[in-house]
C-alpha cells in the first residue's frame, strides 16, 4: 500500500514544481532561445540573467523594504496575538464568548471591503506613503488571536495555578510559561505572517507613491512596466523573490506542521 501511496505523492509533487522550474529555465534563456519557446535552453545556460536583472532596478532597496515591513508586521502580530490568545483562553470575564465570536466575524469580511476605510484612516492620521501605514492596517490579529487562542487552550491551567502559588504575577506567566509552551503556534503564526506581508501586492501599490519604499512585489510591477516585457529577466528576479519564503519554511517546517496540528485540539 505504501509503494502506491508514495509514487502518487511524488507525481503530485512534481506537477507543483514544474511551474518553478519552467521560471528557473526561462530565466536561463537569452533572447534568442526566448523566440524558439523552447522548454530547456538549448546550448549554453545563462545564470548571470540573474544578475542582470536584479541591477535593472534598485531590487535589493526592494528587498530591504519588504524584509523591514514583514517582519515589523510579524513581531506586531505575535505579541498581540499572543497576548490576546492568553486572555481568551485563560481568563474568565463577562463577554469573552461574544469578543471571540466578535473577532472570527470580522475573518469573514474580504479585505477588498475594508480597503477603502483603511485607506481614509491611514490619510487621517498621515500613514500614507509611510511604512506604519503598510504595517498596522493589515495586521492579521483576528486570525492570529484565534491561532493563539486554540493553541493556548490547550495548555493545562494546573501549570499556572503552580506558578501562581510559587508567587507568579500574570505577566511573568505570560512571558515565562506561556510563550515558551507556544513556541510551535509562534512559529506556525509568523510564517504565515510573513508569508502574507511579503506577498502583499495591492496595499502597498495603494499606499505607497515614493518608489524608494516601494515593497519587492510593487518594485517587480515597476519593472515589468518600464521595459518591454523580458522574460528571462522577469522569471529571474520573482525566483529570487520566493527564495526568503522557501528558506524560512523549510527551516521551521517540523514547527510548522506541530503547530497547525495541535492548534485545533482545544475545545474551549
Amino acid at each position: 500500500m505504501k509503494v502506491p501511496t508514495y509514487l502518487a505523492l511524488i507525481c503530485v509533487a512534481l506537477v507543483m514544481l514544474f511551474p518553478f522550474f519552467y521560471m528557473f529555465a526561462t530565466a536561463c534563456k537569452d533572447d534568442a532561445q526566448l523566440a524558439r519557446s523552447e522548454l530547456l535552453p538549448e546550448g549554453r545556460w545563462h545564470f548571470e540573467n540573474f544578475a542582470i536583472a536584479w541591477q535593472k532596478e534598485p531590487f535589493t532597496r526592494f528587498l530591504v523594504n519588504s524584509t523591514g515591513v514583514a517582519l515589523a508586521t510579524v513581531t506586531l502580530t505575535l505579541l498581540l496575538a499572543s497576548m490576546g490568545g492568553f486572555a481568551l483562553a485563560k481568563y474568565q470575564f463577562r463577554g469573552r464568548k461574544w469578543i471571540f465570536v466578535g473577532l472570527l466575524a470580522t475573518m469573514m469580511v474580504p479585505s477588498q471591503v475594508t480597503m477603502i476605510p483603511n485607506f481614509l484612516t491611514c490619510s487621517r492620521f498621515f500613514l500614507l506613503d509611510s511604512y506604519a501605514g503598510l504595517v498596522l492596517p493589515v495586521l492579521p490579529l483576528a486570525f492570529g488571536i484565534f491561532l493563539m487562542r486554540q493553541f493556548i487552550g490547550s495548555i493545562p491551567n494546573t501549570l499556572m495555578e503552580a506558578a501562581r502559588i510559587d508567587g507568579a504575577g500574570d505577566f511573568r506567566i505570560y512571558a515565562q510559561m506561556i510563550l515558551p509552551l507556544c513556541q510551535p503556534a509562534l512559529v506556525t503564526l509568523g510564517i504565515f505572517t510573513f508569508m502574507a506581508s511579503w506577498n502583499n501586492f495591492l496595499w502597498p501599490l495603494i499606499v505607497l507613491d515614493t518608489p524608494g519604499k516601494y515593497t519587492l512585489p510593487v518594485g517587480i510591477l515597476r519593472f515589468a512596466q518600464q521595459y518591454d516585457i523580458q522574460y528571462n529577466y522577469l522569471m529571474a528576479v520573482s525566483l529570487l523573490s520566493i527564495l526568503p519564503i522557501a528558506v524560512l519554511f523549510l527551516s521551521f517546517q517540523r514547527s510548522f506542521v506541530q503547530g497547525v496540528t495541535v492548534t485545533g485540539l482545544s475545545d474551549r
